[in-house]
């Protein structure tokens, strides 16, 4: 997959509009240009001037009181770039006078028109369910037009002339345009048998838990697999201090829409907010489908509570480097759980299949469960997938035998939250173990990814008796759905306050250290996810479909632009 073919860069692509002020001198310029083209003041303010300012105020009301998602900076964006057509292909109208042998006024009239091109394609996603909305909206210029027309000519004068054609004009460029969008997006809507444009309207709208979207998702995440659910259960006495979940599924695609927003729903599910939902070797072809996916993670947590065999000692924290990789090793008894860290070589995810090999070495060879995880907490844009964990299973199969559990069972939890821009429900939990006259902590926030800098922050802030910190991530994409953009913790706040709570999580855990049991048990499940290379499957749809109409609009465009013409010598010629 290529690097940027993301949701979050098709989001940014889509919903960039520049501010309103950086339009007004590109749009005095525009004036000029028709000055020039006119020679007219007094025509100038009513062919360009005032229906411009005019399309301002019916886009402003119409789209308003339709659309409450379409901001003010899209609109203002819409009617400079509707502005910008009018004036070019009056010029270039202008300037082919002599070959196309039109009046002026036929002229200006298709060039009138032609934005209802432009204007149906943008307004058609923001209207995906009413079609008249979409179109009646995309001749908001033309109306403008016909408005200050009638205001200073008699309407018998302009009615066979102007108004006929123009009216003519818009409906053959809204034709095509439509057109244009069947074409370019029958492979996606065959395939995912929902509309381009109900998706990119739920996209922008951030409706992430509408039905479209539900709908939607279901179609790309439609496999059954099966997928083992790790648990490590820690008691202190008869009660559950804290309980390690290690879902085989992905934490997206992002709000609460599939499995995304899993640390929390599973926390409900389990009735139970001590619950450490760790990020595993996944990808967003393994997100699930909805609510049953969970119920059924949440029943095989509950079947695994039931079977633990528990021990009283663990190991110390191990960390070694592979070809450019960090791999932890923490075990619990004769199980154990490893994190693959960026360290030299950057990626975003691990791929299931990758992930379950390293697993299956590692039970092949004396352990009675285990689990990898993806810290996911070296956040760097565009990274791509790790899709071979083979260099860490020989190395790790030796950590493993050579590392044993002999110290005793001395570990606390700590859980705290606070609103940061980042940071999801579940907030920073903190796992301490004590190991002789040190402590080695792992720390989990719930968060998509997290920055270097807090990492580096919290890990110099730490008490003296920290010895090892690893940071990992949840990666709940949850908290990309105000924006539809990545939002890794640390990129829209200050590492500061960051670094602080992890390291007061920490303090409350080692304040709470106490002998405990812990074990651990796998349960197998079905749930229903993406098929292999679901994703990546989904955004070569969508980057197919936008190469498709990039490559087609000139030549629709150039069809539309010769049938208005031919549609006036032909027929408004005649009138």
């Amino acid at each position: 997959m290529q690097k940027g073919n993301t949701l979050a860069g098709l989001s940014r692509y889509l919903k960039t509009s520049p501010k309103w002020y950086y339009l007004i001198l590109p749009v005095v310029i525009l004036f000029l240009i028709n000055y020039f083209i006119l020679n007219d003041f007094i025509l100038l303010l009513i062919v360009s001037i005032l229906p411009f300012m005019l399309l301002l105020l019916i886009d402003y009301i119409s789209i308003k009181l339709t659309n409450k998602q379409f901001n003010n900076n899209r609109i203002i964006y819409l009617d400079f770039i509707s502005l910008v057509m009018v004036t070019l292909f009056f010029l270039v109208g202008v300037l082919l006078h002599p070959i196309i042998l039109m009046p002026d006024y036929y002229i200006i009239a298709v060039a009138i028109a032609f934005p209802a091109f432009l204007r149906f394609l943008v307004l058609y996603i923001y209207y995906p369910s009413s079609m008249i909305s979409a179109i009646a909206l995309s001749m908001n210029y033309t109306y403008s037009y016909i408005i200050i027309a009638l205001i200073f000519y008699k309407i018998n004068s302009i009615a066979v002339r102007f108004i006929v054609p123009l009216i003519v004009a818009t409906i053959i460029y809204v034709i095509f345009s439509y057109l244009f969008l069947i074409f370019t997006t029958i492979g996606f809507t065959a395939k995912y048998k929902s509309r381009p444009s109900e998706l990119i309207n739920f996209f922008l709208n951030r409706d992430n838990d509408g039905d479209i979207g539900e709908k939607f998702f279901s179609h790309v995440y439609n496999k059954k697999r099966n997928i083992p659910v790790v648990t490590t259960n820690i008691k202190k006495g008869n009660e559950n201090l804290v309980t390690l979940v290690f879902p085989f599924v992905h934490p997206g695609p992002f709000g609460n829409l599939c499995s995304s927003n899993l640390p929390l729903k599973l926390s409900k599910e389990l009735e139970r907010d001590n619950v450490m939902v760790f990020h595993t070797a996944t990808t967003n072809s393994n997100n699930c489908s909805g609510v049953n996916d969970i119920k059924n993670i949440g029943r095989a947590v509950k079947n695994s509570m039931s079977k633990i065999k528990y021990y009283n000692s663990v190991s110390d924290f191990v960390k070694f480097n592979v070809d450019g990789y960090d791999v932890s090793l923490q075990k619990f008894g004769n199980s154990g759980i490893s994190a693959v860290i960026p360290y030299d070589k950057p990626f975003d995810d691990i791929s299931i299949k990758a992930g379950l090999k390293v697993m299956k070495a590692l039970e092949e060879n004396g352990a009675e469960n285990f689990a990898l995880l993806d810290a996911q907490n070296s956040f760097i844009e565009n990274a791509d997938e790790l899709e071979n964990c083979d260099m860490i299973i020989n190395p790790l199969i030796k950590k493993f035998k050579s590392t044993d559990s002999k110290y005793p069972a001395i570990i606390g939890y700590a859980r705290n939250y606070e609103k940061i821009n980042g940071l999801a429900s579940m907030g920073v939990q903190a796992l301490v173990f004590k190991i002789e006259d040190h402590y080695n902590a792992i720390v989990l926030t719930d968060s998509n990814n997290i920055s270097r800098d807090i990492i580096k922050l919290a890990r110099l802030k730490s008490d003296k008796r920290v010895k090892n910190m690893d940071i990992y991530t949840t990666d709940n994409h949850v908290v990309n759905v105000g924006n539809l953009d990545i939002n890794p913790l640390g990129m829209h706040c200050e590492p500061e306050p960051v670094a602080n709570l992890i390291n007061k999580t920490v303090m409350d855990a080692i304040e709470n250290c106490s002998p405990v049991s812990v074990g651990t048990h796998t349960e197998h499940i079905n749930v229903t996810m993406g098929e292999e290379n679901a994703f990546h499957n989904l955004m070569n749809t969508v980057i197919t479909s936008m190469k498709v109409a990039k490559y087609s609009i000139a030549f629709i465009m150039f069809i539309s632009i010769f049938v208005s013409v031919l549609s006036f010598r032909y027929l408004v010629f005649h009138l």
